[in-house]
């Protein structure tokens, strides 16, 4: 299918009437799953339970068929879901949340009426997946976790598992947010090795290696450009509150991005900007391309090779 040739605006409004779709079939399924299951069809069809039926017979992931399953049972108990699911203001994930705890509080022992899972469905809306895992955790007093779990893997790798204390963790993801530059992936494991690297480097010096060719990550034309300091970065930061500034001129919805983080030029340098402090502003990596687009500095083909590049 090919959708270069669509206007901006239709396909923004296409992709929005889609997700909706979505949404509605997602329902759909989760009742056909019910129905599946309660009616003991898959049985019929020589599977021994309705996981392998999804998994097996209509080629769901493992993952994919769990959040379907554990969202359906939830659906069964609390029909109102259904219409918060359609609207997008509660998801699989957050239904499989909340299934997975009310199933830890039966086997405790506990009961939770319907006026109860209503009323938390109703408190976890449009949370985010942490956001979520946080209330819940609250809500049904689930224990603190202290202890750390070391486990060496078949490939010699090792799982590590730990808790961090929210201040521990905020400096973390502040850290990460810093570094995303150089780990564009955002994965922990390489963010913890490159920290013990540089404090290792720092203890006992730098390991000669020989010398690579420095990739740069530059996408602007090189006009004049120089050096911004480092002391007036950081007072940009602070007045961002080291987000990204760009705001949506029609919808006023500011990005707040904390990831690649750069400094821009309100009126780039390739058309008569400066460098003074009036003249910049932060943004992320994605809307410091897209101002260069729309400043018709970079084209569409620019952009898609330096993205392919990070």
């Amino acid at each position: 299918m090919d959708l270069s040739k669509i206007p901006n605006a239709e396909l923004l409004t296409r992709l929005e009437k889609l997700t909706r779709t979505e949404r509605k079939i997602t329902h759909l399924i989760l009742c056909h799953i019910n129905e599946v299951e309660s009616r003991r069809l898959y049985a019929d069809l020589g599977f021994d339970s309705m996981y392998k039926y999804l998994t097996q017979q209509l080629g769901y992931g493992e993952d994919s068929a769990y959040r379907r399953l554990q969202a359906a049972r939830l659906l069964k108990q609390v029909p109102a879901v259904a219409e918060k699911l359609e609207e997008g203001t509660l998801n699989l994930t957050q239904l499989t949340q909340v299934q997975k705890c009310l199933k830890q509080e039966i086997k405790l022992g506990h009961k939770i009426d319907l006026q109860q899972t209503t009323q938390i469905l109703d408190e976890i809306q449009n949370k985010s997946g942490s956001e979520t895992q946080k209330f819940l955790a609250q809500e049904f007093n689930q224990p603190v976790q202290t202890h750390e779990i070391i486990k060496q893997q078949q490939d010699n790798s090792v799982r590590l598992e730990m808790t961090f204390t929210e201040e521990q963790m905020k400096t973390l993801r502040q850290a990460k947010d810093l570094l995303s530059h150089v780990l564009p992936d955002g994965n922990w494991a390489e963010l913890f090795t490159l920290l013990a690297k540089k404090h290792v480097q720092k203890e006992l010096g730098k390991v000669d290696k020989p010398k690579k060719k420095k990739l740069t990550h530059n996408f602007l034309p090189q006009r004049n450009r120089r050096n911004i300091k480092i002391t007036l970065k950081r007072e940009l930061l602070k007045k961002a509150h080291h987000c990204c500034e760009y705001i949506d001129s029609h919808s006023g919805k500011k990005c707040e991005s904390t990831y690649q983080l750069q400094i821009d030029h309100c009126i780039p340098l390739a058309c008569g900007g400066s460098d003074t402090p009036e003249n910049l502003r932060v943004l992320c990596r994605t809307h410091n391309i897209h101002a260069a687009y729309q400043w018709g500095i970079l084209s569409q083909e620019k952009i898609r090779f330096h993205l392919a590049r990070s």
